[in-house]
């Protein structure tokens, strides 16, 4: 009997949503292997520059108080991690959790531990600020 020629990593990408990058692809991988749900860039209102806009967060934790997961893929461009910046401090000033992710935090052996630590600590940090 033979069976037909394909790829474990074909058969998963049908069966998950469209990341637009192989690091958000990462983490999404990694969310779901630790049992974290999330949503995938979820519209998200925030204030910026006087006004309220809709945002798409790379991954959104509604266990862990919202928690906003994002990937920065491209840290060695300058007007990108501009914008990287402008994102954290908006988020910050709507008091919204968020947890920015490099190719470097994606890296060795016990990357997937490393980075669930900090999803989990992160998370609970904010949690405990407003008590």
């Amino acid at each position: 009997m033979t069976y037909p020629d394909y790829c474990l990593e074909d058969q998963l990408s049908r069966l998950e949503p469209p990341y637009k990058s192989k690091g958000e692809a990462q983490i999404g991988r990694l969310l779901d292997r630790y049992g974290l749900p999330f949503i995938y860039e979820q519209p998200t209102v925030v204030f910026s520059r006087n006004k309220y806009r809709i945002w798409h967060p790379d991954f959104t934790l509604p266990s862990y108080n919202n928690l906003i997961v994002e990937y920065a893929g491209m840290p060695d461009i300058l007007d990108y991690m501009k914008g990287i910046e402008y994102k954290e401090m908006v988020f910050k000033a709507n008091a919204m959790p968020a947890l920015f992710l490099y190719p470097s935090d994606l890296g060795g052996p016990s990357w997937p531990s490393r980075l669930y630590e900090r999803i989990y600590e992160t998370g609970h940090q904010y949690e405990e600020s407003f008590r």
